[in-house]
């Protein structure tokens, strides 16, 4: 069977790791529109990592060399009943082993991996089974036999399917009225290395929070929410606009912390780049049975951070899909629908699970 995978994120990844393990007929192929994991500048980057819990960590390590890469930079806190691991190096771990494990094997002349950075899924035509990619300026239609919507809350393939069909997915998406950036510090020499909670308040409400998340290397990402209040906060929290006012702004979100060592650099750019959004969103549905279509992580179920279950969430449904295609040989008429039957009341409840949290927040903390 060709399974074709669109996105090369965790979920993605994962999937492909479970398929070519279980069985050796599965030829997956992967297409991804941004760039391999392991050339990312870090310090224009906005990632800032996944808190694993027990749970998840069971399902990494069911993946063989997996758990003893992701150590060697990951950072366990609460005695290692949480684990931090930035996105970039657990893509990049996975990707790792699967080009070392499956990279060269092939299925009746045709390799059995294939994954493609920098392609754009255009359009996905289900009637024929095809999508439609543009790689380097050139676009090709590729036919599959089953695809996978791991691309993200701003998915491609999930549009095409509530399109078909508007009614039976009932898809509803809504925005986190905070926006969020990410600053990249270099080692703290003067930092205990844990998640350090970040606010700043005034009187009426709170001005900016979030957290600095701990790395292996002694760096920190400085996660930070706010709420624009006007034009000078579009931009930025506060209004900052230089390295030193980024500065004063983490000392004020947390007094007892030293002054954070910056890298000019990694300010510039923080402060020029443009803030992204939180996205929930809600499906009735996460497949297209005539159409061979199946919706995983963000793209079936996107959530707000503030419990941080959106990575567990998506490596469950990998799992989940995986035996299900084992439970039923193969028979997308069976998987598909049983896949929807078990993973949209599990979806619905994290994220909405994440809606009543963000309101929650607000109502206390506003």
């Amino acid at each position: 069977m060709k399974i074709t995978i669109v996105g090369a994120g965790p979920s993605g990844l994962f999937l492909a790791h479970r398929l070519l393990a279980r069985s050796k007929h599965y030829q997956v192929q992967i297409f991804e529109k941004l760039d391999a994991p392991n050339s990312i500048d870090n310090s224009n980057s906005q990632e800032f990592g996944f808190g694993f819990g027990t749970k998840a960590q069971e399902w990494l390590k069911s993946i063989d060399g997996l758990w003893e890469l992701l150590l060697e930079q990951s950072v366990s806190l609460e005695s290692g009943r949480l684990i931090l691991i930035s996105r970039r190096h657990l893509c990049a771990s996975l990707l790792q082993l699967l080009n070392n494990r499956y990279g060269t094997e092939t299925i009746k002349a045709l390799p059995r991996l294939s994954v493609e950075f920098n392609t754009s899924v255009l359009d996905v035509f289900l009637e024929s089974r095809e999508i439609l990619i543009e790689q380097a300026s050139v676009q090709q239609r590729i036919a599959y036999e089953l695809l996978v919507a791991a691309d993200g809350v701003r998915s491609k393939v999930r549009s095409a399917m509530v399109a078909s069909n508007p009614q039976i997915y009932a898809f509803k998406q809504k925005s986190r009225p905070h926006v969020w950036k990410v600053f990249q510090l270099p080692e703290q020499p003067n930092w205990e290395r844990n998640l350090i909670r970040l606010q700043k308040r005034n009187f009426w409400s709170i001005d900016a929070f979030g957290a600095c998340i701990p790395h292996s290397d002694g760096r920190f990402s400085a996660l930070i929410f706010w709420q624009p209040k006007g034009d000078n906060e579009r931009l930025n929290p506060c209004g900052i606009s230089t390295c030193e006012q980024i500065q004063v702004l983490l000392h004020q979100m947390k007094p007892t912390l030293p002054y954070p060592v910056l890298e000019q650099d990694s300010a510039s750019a923080f402060l020029n780049e443009r803030p992204s959004f939180e996205y929930w969103s809600e499906c009735s549905c996460y497949h297209h049975v005539e159409g061979c279509v199946v919706a995983i992580g963000d793209a079936a179920h996107s959530m707000f951070s503030l419990l941080g279950q959106g990575c567990t969430a998506a490596l469950a449904d990998a799992i989940a899909l995986d035996t299900l295609l084992e439970r039923y040989d193969n028979d997308l008429t069976l998987a598909l629908p049983a896949f929807s039957d078990e993973r949209v009341p599990e979806g619905q409840a994290a994220s909405n699970l994440s809606l009543i949290a963000l309101v929650f927040f607000t109502h206390c903390f506003n």
